[in-house]
């Protein structure tokens, strides 16, 4: 049970979220097993992050949230994957969806808030699909305009969270006069009509997130569940990807500190008979420990020197993209370095499915295969030093 520091008797404004990580992901891990184990959805650890407060961090203090800096959010789910990396991802694309919009026009969106706040909401996120990789303002599903609204068409993949969401976010193409397709953003109610589970998720690691890849047809939005305008989503993206990358990291940050802290104590105590001492004791072993810690360090500062700078107003958005997607890439890297080596400090034993740290090791492999690709974000860093046009940049096109 959570204390009486995170309970409905504080305001949402007034939690302290990491506390709060901190209870639920010693209730999440637990249970980490069970759901990786059967590829379930947690409803029960989705059901806590709602009822604690937790999902409504990222929510403006003005319409009943948290209002929470990109730090706070980047601390509270490092904590939480260290518990449970499926629902630390689950919930990491509501929290960072929800923040990112707030870029937008927020009055148009008192309807999502206010259901995050007092109706336990859940906004799941959907922009990638196949054949478009990480360049998410180039979506394939078609946006076809009609009286008070459009109708969509297409597919999407990795729409993690869409069996416990009940708020979709989404984007697809629609033509201006001239015959251009641009990207147009929607946050839309969920409903049985018009959207169909093609594939329910089935990957090697973060297995309980319920990443499901959908169909789209003849899917109609209002006019009123419009974010923005046409266009408008690369900017936006670019804009507050720190939103987004950061709170990626932190998630594998999370589960290298889990996987850390799960190891030191395991050679503590295991004891090796010929020496009489434990594996603490061996120098391999230290070494391997002192290899993770000093990676996990480099993770976080890495991460937390991006999370703590801001979007200015003056600043490049196509440089800050690619500075912030170098950082992804960089940390992601370093912690599954921590993971792997925690791997080998447990040797066989760490394998077998009773052991958390083969879990996390298949979790935080997900961090490397996440866009932009590791070979792509080097690309852009090295062209965007020499002044040489980057592939995908709407000021430049293809």
């Amino acid at each position: 049970m959570l204390s009486s520091q995170t309970t409905s008797q504080k305001t949402n404004a007034e939690i302290d979220y990491v506390e709060v990580a901190r209870e639920l992901a010693a209730q999440f891990a637990t249970r980490a097993a069970h759901y990786d184990q059967q590829a379930a959805i947690p409803h029960e650890n989705a059901r806590a992050l709602m009822e604690s407060g937790y999902t409504a961090m990222t929510v403006p203090v003005a319409h009943g949230g948290g209002g929470v800096s990109l730090l706070t959010l980047c601390r509270a789910q490092e904590v939480l994957a260290a518990g449970c990396a499926s629902t630390a991802w689950m919930v990491n694309m509501h929290v960072h969806g929800l923040a990112i919009l707030n870029f937008v026009a927020s009055r148009d969106l008192e309807w999502a808030y206010n259901e995050v706040v007092h109706h336990r909401g859940f906004l799941a996120g959907g922009f990638s699909e196949p054949g478009v990789g990480g360049n998410w303002w180039y979506p394939t599903t078609q946006a076809q305009r009609v009286p008070g609204g459009y109708v969509l068409n297409g597919r999407k993949t990795f729409f993690t969270g869409f069996p416990v969401a009940n708020m979709l976010f989404l984007s697809a193409a629609v033509k201006d006069d001239r015959g251009v397709s641009q990207a147009l953003g929607f946050v839309v109610p969920k409903k049985e009509r018009g959207i169909r589970v093609e594939r329910e998720w089935d990957g090697c690691g973060m297995r309980a997130t319920g990443s499901h890849s959908l169909v789209l047809e003849e899917f109609f939005v209002a006019d009123k569940y419009v974010v923005g305008n046409p266009g408008d989503v690369p900017v936006l993206f670019m804009r507050n990807v720190h939103w987004a990358w950061c709170s990626f990291a932190s998630v594998f940050v999370g589960i290298a500190a889990g996987a850390l802290q799960y190891t030191t104590e395991v050679v503590k105590k295991r004891q090796l008979k010929v020496l009489r001492k434990s594996l603490a004791h061996l120098p391999g072993i230290q070494f391997r420990i002192a290899d993770m810690k000093v990676k996990l360090a480099a993770a976080r500062a890495n991460l937390y020197a991006a999370a703590r700078k801001e979007f200015r107003e003056n600043d490049d958005p196509l440089a800050h993209y690619i500075e912030i997607s170098a950082m992804k890439t960089r940390t992601c890297q370093l912690s599954y370095e921590v993971v792997l080596q925690a791997l080998r400090v447990m040797g066989g034993s760490g394998y077998a499915q009773a052991c958390p740290i083969q879990r996390m090791y298949r979790d935080v492999t997900a961090g490397l295969l996440m866009p932009p690709s590791a070979d792509m974000a080097l690309e852009w860093v090295g062209k965007h030093a020499l002044g040489i046009p980057v592939l995908g940049d709407p000021r430049w096109g293809e």
